[in-house]
This record gives structure tokens, sequence and C-alpha cells, in this order.
């Protein structure tokens, strides 16, 4: 990789996560755009796959995991570097809402949060460890439960 090839937004990020992790220059590659991704290896048994931090366009940051749709935008360096530290502390989790083959949203949940959906949705929960991982599906409130 060649500084000359990253653009300065990938210069920037790349910096910025070597200056708290200088163990993940091994893990750092330029794609044919300009942008970063850096991609570190999840712990053996996690179905996080990878944790990839990247670039678009020179214009934009994402966090990201291997599954489909396990994608999430942040706006700033200090975001940035809060939802990595949460995500590799499982103090925070990625969920995939999808209908079917439709994809609905995707969020992060804290540990204890449960998502809200509605009926045919399901979400897919997958955590840094893989020790919270789960599937939730949509089940009907009972009418007194509201009351209780």
């Amino acid at each position: 990789m060649t500084e000359q090839s990253l653009n300065p937004l990938g210069i920037q990020v790349r910096d910025s996560l070597l200056r708290r992790h200088e163990d993940w220059g091994a893990y750092v590659s330029t794609l044919p755009s300009g942008d970063l991704e850096l991609a570190l290896p999840a712990p053996q048994g996690s179905r996080a796959g990878h944790l990839v931090i990247f670039t678009a366009r020179g214009e934009d940051m994402w966090i990201r995991y291997s599954p489909a749709r396990a994608c999430y935008s942040v706006e700033t360096d200090r975001e940035m570097h809060a939802v990595i530290d949460a995500l590799l502390a499982d103090d925070a989790f990625f969920v995939v809402v999808t209908d079917g083959d439709t994809w609905i949203e995707t969020s992060l949940l804290r540990p204890g949060e449960e998502p809200v959906l509605a009926e045919g949705q399901v979400a897919n929960v997958v955590s840094w460890s893989g020790r919270h991982d789960k599937v939730v599906t949509y089940t009907e409130k009972s009418p007194g439960a509201a009351q209780r």
C-alpha cells in the first residue's frame, strides 16, 4: 500500500485507527478506488467474520461485519472509535432486520435491548465474540401484556 494511492479520507481514517491499534497495520488495504479497507478477523466461533472499517468514494466512513447488510455509517473519527470499541467489547451488536428476503433495517443495539419487530420480521443479532448471537422473530403481544 502506498500512501499516494489512498484518498485523503482513507489516509485520515487509517492514521486514526493505527494510532489506537498499532497492530492492525497488517489488515489495511487500499481499494482500486483509492478508498481504505481494514478487515480485522473475528474471534474463532464468531459469525461476525471480520470487523471491516472502510471509506466509500473518499466521502463516507463505514463499519461492518461480514454478514450481508451488517453495515453502519459513522460521521466522525470519535464516533468511529466509539462504535469500534463498543463492538469489540460486546457492548453493541449488529442487528439486521428482514421480512422474508426483503431488508428492512440495520442498527446497533446494546446488551439487554431487544429489536422492535413488525409481523413477519426477523432480526439477526451478531456480536463480535459470538456469545450474544441470536435470531429474534416477531411475536404478537397478548392483549393484557401492556397493562401488567
